[in-house]
Formats: structure tokens, sequence, C-alpha cells
């Protein structure tokens, strides 16, 4: 929670359905005051049970789910919860298990270009009150098995703890020719539609 507060007088913290430390560091950036507390779910059985497919709505389930899961917990609060999505045409990627999964992923992205679907949603005593999919395009340059062994050396674990292995914040940077849309929906937090949310309920200051 960040000590400087965007928030209108008297609101008390929202609440981040995530244990993300790069959704914590958007919303302190913004200046918005919370409180995190990742949902407790079985992301994947929520999958299937959806009987969803397209992976922006996936994210978006996902992230509705988690906001409402935490809301249980806290009446009255309005929660964030937020999900995001890679998909290469119909194929979609989950985090990497391991350095070899890692590099086979970003074998099958490289010269090419996916998607990134960024999911966020804000729940209030179990009601979904706001839901936002954004989209962006990444194009990874051609790489071959010398470069991709480079890079997984240089970034270390950090490429399990990212769908595609990469994290565009690193080192993943130098993995990309070509990118179209918005930072923060690639980060997995598509903030600006979420301020003008909560700006629309009056919830900041301005």
């Amino acid at each position: 929670m960040t000590a400087r507060t965007m928030l209108a007088d008297g609101r008390p913290p929202l609440i981040l359905a995530s244990q993300s430390r790069t959704r914590q560091v958007i919303l302190a950036g913004a200046g918005i005051a919370f409180d995190a507390l990742p949902a407790d779910l079985d992301e994947r059985a929520i999958e299937a049970e959806s009987g969803l497919s397209a992976p922006g709505e996936v994210a978006d389930r996902l992230a509705c789910a988690k906001a409402a899961a935490v809301s249980a917990l806290s009446p009255g609060r309005y929660v964030i919860g937020a999900d995001q999505t890679l998909a290469l045409g119909a194929r979609r990627f989950s985090k990497p298990a391991d350095r070899a999964a890692a590099a086979g992923q970003i074998a099958a992205l490289a010269g090419r270009t996916h998607e990134l679907h960024s999911a966020v949603a804000v729940v209030r005593d179990g009601e979904v009150l706001f839901s936002q999919v954004s989209v962006a395009r990444m194009t990874m340059r051609p790489l071959g098995a010398a470069a991709i062994d480079a890079y997984l050396a240089e970034a270390g674990d950090a490429v399990a703890r990212s769908v595609g292995a990469y994290q565009l914040e690193g080192l993943g940077v130098h993995l990309f020719e070509r990118i179209e849309g918005d930072y923060f929906t690639i980060l997995g937090l598509p903030l600006l539609p979420l301020l003008a949310f909560l700006r629309g309920r009056d919830l900041l200051k301005f």
C-alpha cells in the first residue's frame, strides 16, 4: 500500500486480489492506496468449468473470479481482480515449468506476433461493477538456439515467473522488434480504463 493516495478523502484503500509484484507497483505508482489480498483459487479448474476458450474471455472470467472470491471476505470494499493470457493464434500459453519449457516457448514465439489479453475487474459485495479486456500485439524478433540460450542464462529464474518466459520491463525487451499496445496492458493491468472507472465512481480526487 502506498503512503501517497489519490483516493478521495475518507475512502478506504482498495483491495488488489493479486500477489503480482508488478501489478502492486503499477497501482502504488499511480497513488492508489490498496491492500493486497491474493485470491485462493484453482484457476485451471475455473477455466475448465467455464467452457471458454477465447483468450480474452478466459482472462475476463479469471479476473472477475479472483475479485469475487476476495470480495466475499471483504464486505463493502472495492476489490480489483486481474488476469492475463498469451495467445499465438489458437494456442494459449501458461507459465513455463522450467528452463527447457521456457526455451520452447520462446522458440515458438520467435519471429512471430502474439497477443496479450489483459483483463481487469472490480467487484463490491459480490457484484461485478466493471470489467475490461485490453489487447497488445507483440512481435518477437527471429532468434536462434544460441540467442535463446544466452537470454535464458542472463534472465535466470525470472523466465519461469511470466507466461512467454519474458518480462518486458526487464531483459525480455531484448527479444522484441515491434510492440503495439498500451504498456500497462503488457504488464498485466489495464490501468487507464481502471482509473476511468474509479473516477466515474467519485473514488479519486480528480
